[in-house]
């Protein structure tokens, strides 16, 4: 039996790539540092196969050892866990830096690692990995938007690198999503207003319209798609300016899963 590997699966966009794929008849291995029980509950009340995991994705070790128990071949794999720290590059410490490099680039490196050798002897897969459109535009927080930075040219250097073992791999570059990685700044309403006033399409993402990206590029409809980046942000990357909003956005100080 094959299975899709999801990380980050117990909330916002993994849950909801969880969600969606396992509709599609997958088997889902979901992954978050406390485990994933409300997301396997859902997907088993909806008649579909779940097996959740408690662990951390900076944790070599632990990843390597769920990655052997896995209820079947990994034929998927979504890298979307990930932590953010809105701080100026001055205000952050090393600690914070490495921390949000950890979950969001270090952690995507340990399931890849460990994920690709089982892909291929299964005879091939696909993987999506989450950027943002931080990495495209540079506006963000210094060591989140260096994160996702990496996980864009880290997509782009494994496709020439896994095609031969029958594995492609593109990522997804989300704008503003409505999820608890937002929570802190969507709850201000004046910066909320103005996040939606740059989206040409007039309101925040939702974690399945990434969900949905995903699953087309883990499926077969994109089987000739590799080493590309879809961004799902309803136009803000080609309009985004922030003024005021901005400033008022920087000043949040917060880390949330």
């Amino acid at each position: 039996m094959d299975c899709a590997v999801i990380t980050g699966a117990a909330s916002g966009i993994g849950r909801a790539c969880a969600l969606r794929l396992a509709a599609t008849g997958a088997t889902v291995a979901l992954l978050d540092v406390d485990g994933a029980s409300g997301t396997r509950r859902d997907i088993e009340e909806r008649g579909g196969r779940a097996a959740e995991y408690a662990v951390d994705v900076t944790d070599d070790d632990a990843v390597r050892d769920v990655i052997g128990a896995l209820p079947g071949a990994p034929r998927v794999l979504v890298n979307a866990a990930g932590i953010i720290v809105r701080k100026k590059l001055l205000e952050c410490s090393v600690e914070e830096w490495r921390r949000v490099v950890d979950v969001n680039l270090t952690g995507y490196f340990i399931l890849l690692r460990h994920v690709i050798p089982a892909m291929t002897a299964a005879g091939g897969g696909s993987i999506v990995q989450i950027a943002s459109i931080a990495g495209h535009t540079g506006y963000g927080f210094s060591s989140y938007t260096a994160a996702k930075g990496g996980v864009l040219a880290l997509t782009k250097q494994l496709a020439a690198e896994l095609a031969g073992h029958r594995i492609r791999i593109n990522s997804v570059s989300p704008g503003v999503v409505e999820s608890g990685l937002n929570r802190d700044t969507l709850g201000n309403q004046a910066i909320r207003s103005a996040t939606v006033d740059n989206i040409p399409l007039g309101r925040l993402g939702e974690p399945d319209d990434i969900a949905r990206v995903v699953a087309f590029l883990a499926g077969p409809e994109s089987a000739f798609v590799t080493g590309a980046d879809l961004v799902a942000d309803g136009g803000m990357i080609s309009t985004i300016h922030w003024g005021e909003a901005g400033a008022q956005l920087h000043s949040f100080h917060a880390e949330e899963r």
